[in-house]
């Protein structure tokens, strides 16, 4: 069994946290230490190639819209004193590879159940936070560039875990997931595998912040998410909560990505390319390093398109 109080080495993946005070009032909160402070940068001049490939209207208006729900530190979230403005990872990421393509990224605050609707309809360029890489979707629904990979983790009250080592071991129990999630997919799996006649229910959630009320009021027994977000969670509520790690037998460690419609292959390319550039550069360790996350960085050679299937960027399998 792992549990986990709060360790900082952990592997990362999707859902988990807004504001202190809501934490404390049973929310999850953002990170307000290095998460806040500006990461550096490359400094390499655009890239007339890459930039090349963007599509018409993000040459024009030189702005890349991007999604995600800011509630997933240390993946993206908000300080307590500016709400309005996502840091993170991602959005480090991007700030680094913006100046590569010759533009703006421009952040969207989107719930998860919009998401892959927003991007297919144009609503925003791109994902950019808690899109774990999948065959399915990758064939007919959008391609994904990874930028880290991760683990899951059961984020339940700290007197509530004992003789809980997965998924297994809640039968009977509740456990909430992000709506329309690989997660809740998971879970049924392993309650149908594993809970004949006491079954794992189900409680879908459209953001962290509500699910880890639930947790605290015992309206749930367990929120279940990327193993870093529940570790931020912990981190800021002191002993409340511990986080059991989901064994890789029951739910493989995934790549999170970034999403992007099958309409804008250039804007894939240009991603990926960026992407590459700032791995060789070191800009991506340095990225990773800061907020404690080297081990859940990947490698130059993990750095494809659609890890998932190899579905080539812009097509759709025959269905």
């Amino acid at each position: 069994m792992r549990i986990r109080p709060f360790s900082r080495t952990t592997l990362a993946a999707p859902l988990s946290l807004i504001a202190l005070t809501a934490a404390l009032a049973g929310c999850s909160s953002p990170t307000d230490d290095a998460a806040a402070a500006p990461a550096a940068v490359s400094s390499t001049a655009v890239d007339s190639t890459l930039a090349g490939e963007l599509p018409d209207a993000i040459k024009s208006s030189k702005q890349i819209r991007l999604g995600a729900l800011w509630e997933t530190p240390p993946v993206i979230s908000v300080t307590t004193t500016d709400t309005s403005t996502p840091v993170g990872i991602a959005p480090d990421l991007a700030a680094a590879i913006a100046p590569l393509l010759g533009v703006k990224a421009v952040w969207k605050n989107m719930q998860w159940p919009a998401q892959l609707p927003g991007v297919q309809s144009g609503a925003v360029d791109a994902l950019w936070g808690q899109v774990s890489a999948t065959a399915e979707r990758e064939k007919s629904v959008v391609d994904l560039v990874p930028f880290y990979k991760s683990t899951m983790g059961l984020l339940m009250l700290g007197g509530k875990t004992s003789g809980v080592t997965g998924l297994a071991s809640m039968c009977g129990r509740k456990v909430g997931v992000p709506v329309g999630s690989i997660q809740s997919d998971t879970v049924k799996k392993v309650s149908a595998a594993s809970c004949a006649g006491n079954p794992i229910q189900l409680a879908e959630y459209s953001g962290a912040t509500a699910a880890i009320s639930a947790v605290r009021a015992g309206t749930v027994d367990a929120w279940m998410d990327a193993t870093p977000s529940q570790e931020a969670v912990v981190k800021k509520s002191g002993s409340t909560f511990s986080v059991v790690e989901v064994p890789t037998s029951e739910f493989a460690t995934q790549y999170t990505t970034i999403a992007v419609g099958k309409n804008q292959p250039g804007l894939t390319k240009a991603l990926l390319g960026a992407m590459q550039k700032i791995v060789a550069d070191g800009t991506y360790d340095k990225i990773m390093a800061k907020y404690d996350m080297s081990s859940a960085a990947i490698t130059s050679s993990e750095l494809v398109a659609n890890p998932a299937s190899g579905t080539a960027i812009g097509e759709k399998a025959a269905s």
